[in-house]
């Protein structure tokens, strides 16, 4: 049972991974596994590779928490490969809806993950406060476009995946900035398995240094990171706004079609799915 409950959640965070101003690590932090997770990327070392050449295998494979690891990634890499295409889908054909579901799930998810790590110190208000002006500025800023070819796949990979672990930061928005979305979507709708490899060969790259940084704040500062990790899904929440209009954002009394009943059921239902998500999750606070 805890198998499939990891699988199911790693199809979460590959659906909120296709989706431009979603984060995987979103998911992850939602569903009580985002520790683990950073922990068990961070153990993939050098130590752990010569354990494998050498032979000790199950060794090497608890070391990195490997079971956890393969059903995660499996979850997520099923949900790449099928909802890719209805994702695209639904935000060609229903763009507000889908935007209203994910600005739900966001935003009940920062509360809900500041609740839970409640703190009466101002400083780490601050923390909010740093955590959401980083945000804001990570998902507004062009980053320059990459070299072609592979080497500019590899080097997107490194850079977007340290994104998609991040809460709040989109590893697809980091994408779109760095001018190779629509490559890497092709890709992956198209099957093109070299580039998808090239660009998997980065994220591993990007995976083993930036979850270092991660699991290091979290064993130092955990209560500090656990602030600024909500603001930073707080500081994104203008890209996934429902109601744009000429490719800019607007209040919903502006809009033509503001679909008020349908804009707040669709978010009332990604919170709950947020709120049973926190009921599922038994880890305890830290």
């Amino acid at each position: 049972m805890n198998s499939v409950l990891t699988y199911l959640k790693g199809m979460l965070m590959g659906i909120a991974d296709l989706i431009p101003g979603v984060s995987g690590g979103t998911i992850a932090l939602i569903t009580g596994i985002y520790q683990r997770l950073i922990n068990a990327i961070a153990a993939l070392n050098w130590r752990v590779v010569r354990m494998f050449f050498r032979g000790r295998l199950k060794q090497a494979w608890q070391a990195i928490d490997g079971w956890f690891l393969l059903t995660l990634f499996a979850g997520i890499l099923t949900a790449v490969f099928v909802f890719a295409s209805l994702l695209s889908h639904l935000l060609s054909h229903y763009p507000q809806l889908t935007w209203a579901f994910f600005f739900g799930l966001i935003i009940s998810a920062a509360v809900l993950i500041l609740a839970k790590n409640l703190s009466t110190q101002p400083l780490n208000w601050l923390f909010l406060l740093v955590g959401m002006l980083l945000g804001y500025a990570l998902s507004t800023q062009h980053l320059g476009v990459l070299p072609g070819g592979f080497t500019g796949v590899f080097l997107a990979g490194m850079i977007a995946i340290s994104a998609m672990i991040l809460p709040g930061i989109s590893g697809s928005l980091i994408l779109i900035l760095l001018g190779k979305y629509q490559q890497i979507l092709a890709a992956v709708e198209d099957r093109q398995w070299l580039t998808l490899l090239t660009f998997a060969a980065g994220c591993v790259i990007g995976l083993m240094v930036f979850s270092r940084l991660l699991k290091w704040l979290l064993a130092h500062f955990y209560q500090a990171t656990m602030y600024v990790l909500p603001g930073l899904m707080l500081g994104t929440l203008f890209k996934v706004w429902p109601w744009q209009l000429d490719g800019g954002n607007v209040m919903p009394w502006h809009h033509p079609e503001p679909q008020w009943l349908m804009m707040l059921l669709m978010m009332l239902s990604s919170s709950l799915l947020v709120v049973v998500l926190f009921k599922l999750d038994r880890t305890p606070d830290h």
